[in-house]
């Protein structure tokens, strides 16, 4: 059989112990810096090197999340620890910064690399853009069904790469990756793992009684692990680097139980009871199965253990039995855990992360070689420990000396680094050395490397990359002697519309404004495959627009864009998706990577463009000084969204089920393509929320108030080629004071006057009184407006 990997979470010491003693394949788990869940407790750099030790004892790998999005300052502190990492025997690296991606392949090949469930992964064209940037597996969007799964896998298993699927645990209401609720209500980033899961809130009630409308049942799959199997998953992740390592050691043995039932062609169990005996949300396995709907939802986010079994042991009354006689359910479930936790306690007693240590004994005499004999003690399995034994010689014989003699405190100096993070040194021996004697020192620097590449499993030492020698690197691909000097932009005025109706004010704009060369893009509609006649009709007739893709981007809609493409060949696109970007690199067309490709440093941009992009819009998640830093490489354009409802997540859930309501229960084809509708949520703090949904596109919970951030174009002044006004209707509290014509001709005017007052050749950083004029002006466009997240940044 194809092997299936049980991939483990772990967000602390002991439940990466419970998960290696469970029975896990591997074991994902982050640092204290650059991972997505900063919640759980994680670990040190030497903790990380004694798990590592104990994980491949018990033949157990450890990946290490890095799936962050990273900022232009924190480039050489990432380069750091990557110098650590590529020198220790981490099985792989899990990561999202497009940035990274480049890096890892460019500069430390050794490295495996994963892509994060932050990546977004749900059509092969993605996985080809993730092949391309080196990823050897992907983790596919929870989202999928078993056939898209099927599909997907497929696709990997043919460019090489493996897949993982989430199979237990925490299920998100949106789309990984492209949440921004934490991030725009809270200040705390989910792509910078700070989400503080606004989606499990409390609000007020809402018209069907729901009170945590957006809370979602968790994940379990356990039933269809052989539908999996069947689908070509490679890889079995469970969710949960915030729990504590009984549950961990739960999760994982039952798993591990089912595994072996598939593996020994046995009968499989459909008994969830062991996993409802730690913390759940109740179960669903609607995403794979295509049951999206009602019956997902779940109205508490607290621990559904003790409802569950209430209800089991409720069934079983007869007659005039009544709840009294029920058994105390809380005692047993407390029992229960106890039970696990003593088990588990002496599972794990003697994985010890005691350093190994390294005994040196160095050895000849007069015209003989230089022997240096090599202990390695492991002292966690007294009474007897475990010993490995390694020696080496000079090529040259020893000589006499009475000037460069072999000194032992000179020995000593250059033998100590031995002792590190990952190995003790113990004393030194030289009994056996004669006096006196000499060996080129470069001998001896090089008996030293055979002693650390044995030590590290025949492993040779990477020598460390500098933030220094990348930015090298990429100059020398510029065709610029120095790309990181850039001269001031004209920012130029783009538009995005989304439906025939807003034609009118294209042809308005490309009739009046035509002197003023604004750029008007049009949004593409999730369901492509059921638009796509029409599109190709509309961007024939009209060859200025620009297509702007969604970053939701499912096979079939994903099979008709790069159908559409290639009939339309528009010269450039905005997409949000990687898959239709490569969809157009393949195509020869210039891709623009919109908002939500989520782009905060040059490196990723150097990644980008090697994949056919010539430009980004910057993340809006940035502020000022975050965004300053980053320099662009040559030939690729800068764009930023000035003006937009702020998406805070896409999700293919039904996000009304819960607030107004619907009459079905479960989501079909027709929900994507006919229905259009819209609704509120508010919180228990009063805050608003806006849940909308155009025709032929999915669910979104907008912000009360729409992005503005004129401020941007006096602090960064000649920094953009572009700034974009998205005029896409969504209603929430923000107003345009006059038409949406005059909103761009007036805008247009204002950019113009800005610029005009030369603001970037200013040596100051304070804007001029004119130029706080003109920002102003811009700002009475329009009313009840935000850039809070421009002001906190991440």
């Amino acid at each position: 059989m194809r092997k299936l990997e049980l991939l483990a979470p772990g967000g602390d010491i002991e439940s990466i112990k419970a998960a290696i003693v469970a029975g896990a394949d591997a074991v994902y788990c982050g640092l204290n810096s650059f991972n997505a869940r900063t919640r759980a407790e994680n670990l040190s750099f030497e903790d990380l090197m004694g798990l590592l030790r104990v994980a491949h004892q018990h033949e157990c790998q450890l990946f290490l999340t890095l799936n962050i999005i990273v900022l232009e300052q924190e480039l050489p502190a990432l380069l750091k620890l990557l110098n650590q990492l590529v020198n220790t025997s981490i099985d792989g690296v899990i990561v999202q910064d497009l940035g990274l991606f480049y890096l890892l392949k460019q500069h430390y090949p050794t490295l495996d690399i994963h892509a994060s469930t932050q990546v977004t992964t749900h059509n092969s064209g993605q996985l080809e853009f993730l092949s391309k940037l080196g990823a050897s597996r992907a983790n596919l969007s929870r989202e999928l069904n078993l056939s898209e799964i099927k599909l997907m896998s497929d696709k990997a298993h043919s460019l090489d790469m493996l897949t993982e699927v989430f199979v237990h645990g925490s299920n998100c209401i949106g789309f990984s990756g492209l949440c921004y609720f934490s991030s725009a209500h809270g200040g705390n980033s989910g792509n910078r793992g700070r989400c503080s899961q606004p989606c499990r809130d409390q609000y007020q009630t809402t018209d069907v009684g729901a009170q945590y409308p957006l809370n979602l049942k968790d994940n379990s799959a356990y039933s269809d692990l052989g539908a999996l199997y069947d689908a070509g998953a490679d890889s079995l992740k469970v969710e949960g680097r915030i729990k504590k390592s009984h549950y961990v050691y739960r999760v994982i043995d039952t798993w591990r139980q089912q595994i072996s039932r598939l593996e020994q062609k046995q009968t499989m169990s459909h008994d969830k009871n062991p996993l409802y005996t730690v913390f759940n949300r109740d179960f669903s396995n609607g995403y794979l199965h295509g049951a999206v709907g009602k019956n997902m939802y779940i109205d508490n986010p607290r621990d559904n253990a003790v409802q569950h079994f209430t209800k089991i042991e409720s069934l079983k009354l007869t007659g005039d039995a009544n709840t009294q006689s029920l058994p105390n359910i809380k005692k047993a479930l407390y029992d229960e855990k106890t039970e696990i936790i003593e088990t588990l306690a002496g599972k794990i007693e003697k994985l010890s992360l005691d350093k190994p240590v390294v005994g040196l004994r160095f050895a000849g005499q007069e015209n003989q070689p230089l022997t240096i004999e090599v202990e390695l003690i492991y002292q966690h399995s007294a009474p007897n420990p475990n010993r490995k034994h390694f020696s080496v010689q000079s090529d040259s014989l020893l000589l006499p000396s009475d000037k460069y003699g072999l000194d032992q405190v000179e020995l000593s100096k250059r033998f100590a680094s031995i002792g590190n993070l990952e190995f003790d040194l113990g004393a030194i021996n030289y009994d056996a050395l004669g006096g006196d004697l000499f060996v080129p020192f470069k001998e001896i620097t090089e008996m030293k490397r055979q002693i650390v590449c044995w030590l590290n499993n025949g492993r040779e030492h990477v020598e460390p990359i500098t933030i220094k020698q990348v930015r090298q690197q990429l100059v020398s691909l510029s065709s610029k002697a120095d790309n990181l000097q850039q001269s001031p932009k004209q920012t130029g005025l783009s538009v995005l519309i989304a439906n025939r109706r807003d034609l009118a004010l294209y042809r308005q704009i490309k009739q009046q404004l035509a002197d003023k060369k604004i750029s008007v893009y049009y949004l593409i509609p999730d369901a492509i495959e059921a638009e796509k006649e029409k599109l190709a009709l509309l961007f024939t007739q009209e060859p200025e627009l620009t297509p702007w893709f969604g970053a939701v981007v499912m096979e079939p809609d994903y099979i008709a864009a790069k159908q559409l493409l290639a009939e339309i060949k528009p010269n450039t696109i905005v997409t949000n998706n990687s898959g239709v970007g490569m969809a157009a690199y393949q195509l020869g067309i210039g891709w623009v990577a919109g908002p939500h490709l989520n782009t905060t440093n040059s490196i990723s941009m150097h990644s980008l463009q090697q994949q056919g992009c010539i430009g980004a819009f910057v993340s809006n998640e940035l502020n000022k000084k975050q965004i300053k830093a980053i320099k662009a490489p040559d030939n690729f354009s800068l764009h930023y969204s000035i003006y937009h409802p702020v998406m805070l997540m896409s999700s293919r859930q039904c996000l009304f089920l819960q607030a107004s309501g619907c009459d079905k229960t479960v989501m079909d084809k027709e929900c994507l393509t006919v229905c259009k509708k819209s609704s509120s949520l508010t919180n228990v703090k009063g805050v608003d929320f806006v849940i909308d949904k155009k025709r032929r596109e999915h669910n979104v919970l907008y912000g009360s108030e729409h992005f503005f951030n004129p401020q941007i174009l006096t602090d960064l002044a000649g920094y953009f080629d572009s700034v974009l006004l998205d005029l896409r209707l969504v209603a929430t509290k923000t107003q345009l004071q006059t038409s949406q014509f005059d909103t761009v001709s007036l805008f247009s005017d204002l950019l113009t006057n800005l610029q005009s007052l030369k603001i970037s050749a200013t040596p100051s950083d304070k804007p001029s009184t004119r130029s706080l004029e003109a920002q102003t002006n811009l700002q009475v466009l329009f009313c009840n407006t935000t850039n809070e997240q421009y002001q906190k940044g991440l």
